[in-house]
């Protein structure tokens, strides 16, 4: 993965900038053994089920996250545009989470039962509460390192031989996938607008909840590897 910025409308953009401050956090999450092992297959399936189990809560979550966003938009054409790259991110969600659901024998009841992990707890709440007590710009630049570090990872490891077999081959071809793409190209751009709107505070507090999510994108990775539970 070679950390392009993809989809930035110029080296000079309010998200250009924001990629390179993540660039210490991305070369961490490059490296993260879930996803190396999901890479070549080898990622234990106990490890996966909790992932999948816990993007699934996540993404119940995030998809609210997202209709607060689209109506803190400034205008309507922003809102539309918004929810609809919004609608295709999580279509292909959704239908990847499905399928792994059916194939990894966890059931609508598991799904349901399921409690978030903290490093989840601590992501999902830090997005709702960025996204309804936030500026549109802010809680813009919360929601989308989801979108990006998702496709930039996929296309990372799509980019890679693929291994005959490998179980996980449908969640690389999932944020490898065009759609997927277009729906991270369009926040990009979102966010580029916003900026140019904003404040100089007000795009600080931007490029802070840029990089606070991004952490988090680590921290729910690394939290899945390690079959992360309450403590107490």
């Amino acid at each position: 993965m070679d950390g392009v910025r993809q989809g930035t409308e110029t080296a000079e953009s309010f998200t250009a900038a924001a990629w390179d401050r993540i660039k210490p956090i991305m070369a961490e999450i490059e490296r993260l053994p879930l996803l190396e092992r999901l890479s070549d297959g080898t990622l234990p399936p106990e490890v996966f089920r909790h992932y999948i189990l816990q993007d699934a809560i996540y993404l119940k979550h995030y998809a609210r996250c997202l209709a607060i966003v689209a109506a803190k938009a400034p205008d309507n054409a922003q809102v539309l545009r918004f929810l609809g790259s919004a609608q295709k991110a999580i279509t292909v969600e959704q239908g990847l989470h499905a399928g792994f659901l059916t194939q990894f024998g966890i059931s609508s009841a598991d799904v349901t039962a399921a409690e978030p992990s903290p490093a989840c707890f601590a992501y999902t709440n830090f997005l709702l509460a960025t996204a309804y007590h936030s500026s549109y710009a802010v809680a813009l630049s919360a929601v989308l390192p989801c979108f990006w570090i998702y496709w930039h990872v996929g296309e990372g490891i799509k980019s890679k031989p693929a291994i005959e077999g490998n179980v996980f081959q449908a969640w690389i071809n999932t944020y490898g996938d065009p759609q997927f793409a277009a729906g991270a190209r369009e926040v990009i751009a979102l966010t580029d607008i916003a900026a140019r709107a904003a404040s100089a505070t007000e795009r600080q507090q931007m490029s802070d909840a840029f990089a606070r999510a991004s952490q988090y994108e680590w921290m729910f990775w690394d939290s899945a590897w390690r079959l992360e539970k309450w403590p107490v």
